[in-house]
């Protein structure tokens, strides 16, 4: 599940000299209007001055984050938490980093953090509660929610998830009562959409094909329907049937980073290389910390007899997730591919070590596109 949240920037006072502070003030102006670099430039100028100014590597953190360099982003919050470990907001936004990057276990902790600092604190309660639910932690993620449920009652994201938790401990009749008031909540179609997407989160691809297929029904133009769908038909293993809901998700909206990797990702576990790594370019550059477009790109290259550029494509994705057995199973064999016998033993090392420790067992290189169950 992806989640938007709008990040927070500190703008503190500096305690500094004159100079300083007026080039923080402009660094703060350029970084509200989106002007990166200069705001940037201006946060790196402070932090030469004062190494341990807070306010500025929170900034530039943000900055990193919005111009898609996770890796930076992660250090330099990292860095300013060792300096003010209880900043609700480097808590907040390191956590909506990892967050972005499907990374529930490392989120959770943070957004714990800023629930224990601020218990009225809402997003924090709520994005919580989605590593909770990601993570296996149902009861205590159940809890969460029916507490803001009971603050916000119509509100349909924390109803969407809620069913959502209730799906996924086994509870459909209390996941029926909650979807009927989101069906109150946020309309026929909205609730249809979002039920569809409880489904598909819950692994349930039967039903929430119906419910994506009602919702083209009832709005054949509903904004992320065919998407949608298409992760479904991904799941369902029904090739052609996705092939066909992602082109038409890329028709009504040729930006669409989301569809472009999934289309992709498909073609190339079809086996149809040349036809997908088009797909996966245009979704590596609009999500370049996001890995799975560099293991698709790189299974693709591999096949296609092309080892060396696989490499460079498989080690940027074992980098983004450490963690992902079949990344570093087919980095070894591009590696062997070149070569590279001594560094091809440590990347299949790393996948016995994966699995043995059951940090593996999702794999993506069976037939499935990752992201899409």
């Amino acid at each position: 599940m992806k989640w938007a949240a709008r990040l927070c920037f500190c703008a503190f006072f500096l305690q500094a000299a004159e100079p300083a502070r007026e080039v923080f003030d402009r660094a703060v102006q350029a970084l509200a209007a989106a002007d990166y670099p200069t705001a940037e430039r201006g946060f790196q100028s402070v932090l030469r001055q004062e190494p341990r100014n807070v306010a500025a590597l929170g900034n530039l953190g943000v900055i990193y984050s919005r111009t898609s360099r996770a890796d930076e982003a992660i250090a330099v919050y990292r860095r300013a938490l060792q300096l003010s470990p209880d900043d609700k907001a480097l808590l907040l936004n390191l956590g909506l980093v990892y967050l972005r990057r499907e990374d529930h276990s490392r989120a959770l902790p943070l957004f714990a953090r800023v629930v224990a600092i601020d218990p009225q604190h809402l997003q924090a309660r709520q994005l919580l509660a989605v590593c909770r639910a990601y993570t296996g932690q149902l009861a205590p993620a159940i809890r969460d929610l029916e507490a803001l449920r009971a603050a916000a009652p119509r509100d349909e994201n924390i109803l969407f998830l809620l069913g959502f938790v209730y799906l996924k401990n086994h509870d459909p009749e209390k996941a029926k009562a909650i979807f009927d008031s989101m069906f109150e909540a946020a309309g026929p179609v909205r609730a249809e959409f979002l039920l569809g997407k409880a489904y598909y989160e819950a692994f349930l691809f039967p039903q929430a094909e119906e419910s994506f297929r009602e919702v083209l029904r009832l709005d054949p133009g509903f904004p992320g329907a065919h998407l949608e769908l298409g992760k479904v038909y991904i799941s369902l293993r029904r090739t052609d049937e996705a092939i066909r809901e992602l082109q038409l998700a890329l028709k009504e909206n040729p930006g669409d980073a989301d569809a472009s990797y999934f289309l992709g990702g498909v073609l190339v576990q079809a086996d149809r290389y040349p036809e997908g790594i088009p797909y996966l370019e245009r979704a590596k550059t609009a999500k370049p910390d996001f890995w799975a477009p560099y293991f698709y790109l790189g299974k693709a290259k591999l096949r296609l007899e092309q080892p060396a550029e696989a490499v460079v494509l498989l080690q940027r994705a074992v980098k983004l997730n450490p963690d992902e057995a079949s990344a570093y199973n087919l980095l070894g064999r591009a590696l062997e591919a070149c070569g590279r016998t001594a560094e091809a033993r440590q990347a299949l090392n790393r996948v016995r070590d994966l699995r043995a420790g059951a940090l593996g067992a999702a794999t993506v290189d069976d037939g499935r596109v990752a992201g899409a169950h």
